[in-house]
């Protein structure tokens, strides 16, 4: 035998053991959430689409009045505040959306904020989170806190995609001008952002990440089974969940669902601490 062939029938017989050991049922900690993965095509376009309403923000005098109140509300977050001058910004904010809505039409809410969202992203490239100036300031406001709690950042470092984070800054947008968190997502702005609360979000509770995931669930996201039965776990309900990733084996034949199967159940079956 040549030295290529006998390398040849090492390799073939090294694959197959390999294979052989893959094939042999063993426990896994199912313990680590399924990453959040985005459509490419679809996020490149919700970025586009909100740069081309951000081009087509009005100005005048109700636009600029609402820029400067959402600055000052910014600038408030990271300082001490009184309650009187919160209500005070929140019953001009109101009264100026109203004016806005008048003069421009009902679109020019939208526009504004997609320019909020444009700014913020502009403002603070590379995943710096340090304002450097009042304005930047105003622009951040408490939305570092925000992205620490979610996940989002970690040891400093911006680890969420970027439509998350303008989708977490477009509903803090939202949040601040009182009307809900997602009004004006599109589905793949659903999927980034119940989708990180829901697998990410670790420092949220795990009765709101599970309402998370039925919101995920509804903009059509990905591996939302597999993360029900990571909650089953998390719920101290073992049994259930190594049930529903063996339904998941059954299904795809996935060798990793009917593993993390087995781990569960060892789960099911360990003495508690």
């Amino acid at each position: 035998m040549t030295e290529s062939g006998a390398r040849l029938v090492f390799w073939m017989a090294a694959t197959g053991i390999v294979g052989a050991l893959l094939a042999i049922p063993q426990p896994v900690a199912p313990w680590e959430m399924p990453s959040l993965v985005l459509d490419r095509a679809a996020v490149a376009n919700a970025v586009r689409e909100s740069k081309d309403l951000a081009a087509k923000a009005p100005d005048g005098d109700h636009a600029t009045r609402l820029r400067v109140l959402f600055l000052d509300h910014g600038r408030a977050e990271r300082s001490e505040h009184s309650r009187k001058e919160h209500d005070a910004r929140q019953t001009e904010v109101h009264q100026e959306i109203l004016a806005l809505a008048a003069e421009h039409g009902p679109e020019a809410f939208d526009a504004i904020r997609a320019r909020a969202v444009e700014d913020f992203v502009a403002g603070f490239e590379a995943g710096r989170l340090e304002p450097r100036n009042e304005e930047e300031a105003g622009t951040l406001g408490g939305f570092d806190t925000i992205l620490e709690r979610y996940g989002a950042v970690y040891d400093g470092v911006l680890v969420a995609p970027e439509l998350t984070l303008r989708s977490m800054y477009k509903a803090r947008w939202n949040l601040i001008h009182r009307v809900e968190a997602t009004r004006g997502f599109s589905p793949i702005e659903h999927q980034s952002y119940w989708g990180w609360l829901a697998l990410h979000g670790w420092g949220v509770p795990l009765e709101d990440r599970t309402r998370a995931l039925a919101r995920y669930k509804e903009a059509g996201g990905r591996s939302v089974l597999e993360a029900a039965a990571l909650f089953d776990l998390l719920k101290q309900q073992p049994n259930r969940a190594a049930t529903l990733l063996a339904v998941m084996y059954e299904n795809t034949d996935q060798l990793r669902f009917r593993n993390l199967s087995l781990g569960a159940l060892r789960a099911a079956v360990a003495p508690r601490p």
